[in-house]
């Protein structure tokens, strides 16, 4: 599990999808799919509840998100304090 892969996930959760969230990361939306299977792969469950027009989180998901917030939030108070 990686700060890329969470910061990813965290993404595709905001915007409700693997391509915005490509767009957002300025990625493609095939290097945002592998860095969730390879997440949900690290952590064995399925995050995201997969539909033609959105991703909805599974339960594991809302689960792992709320940890991903607080790691998240954490990570920009390091950077705005000490660098």
């Amino acid at each position: 599990m990686t700060l890329k892969q969470l910061t990813t996930f965290y993404w595709v959760y905001r915007l409700g999808g693997f391509a915005a969230a490509a767009g957002h990361l300025h990625s493609t939306q095939s290097a945002v799919s592998m860095r969730i299977q390879e997440l949900e792969s690290s952590l064995g469950v399925e995050l995201f509840d997969l539909t033609p027009r959105t991703a909805r989180l599974t339960a594991k998901g809302r689960q792992l998100i709320k940890y991903v917030e607080q790691i998240l939030a954490t990570t920009s108070e390091i950077q705005h304090r000490i660098g």
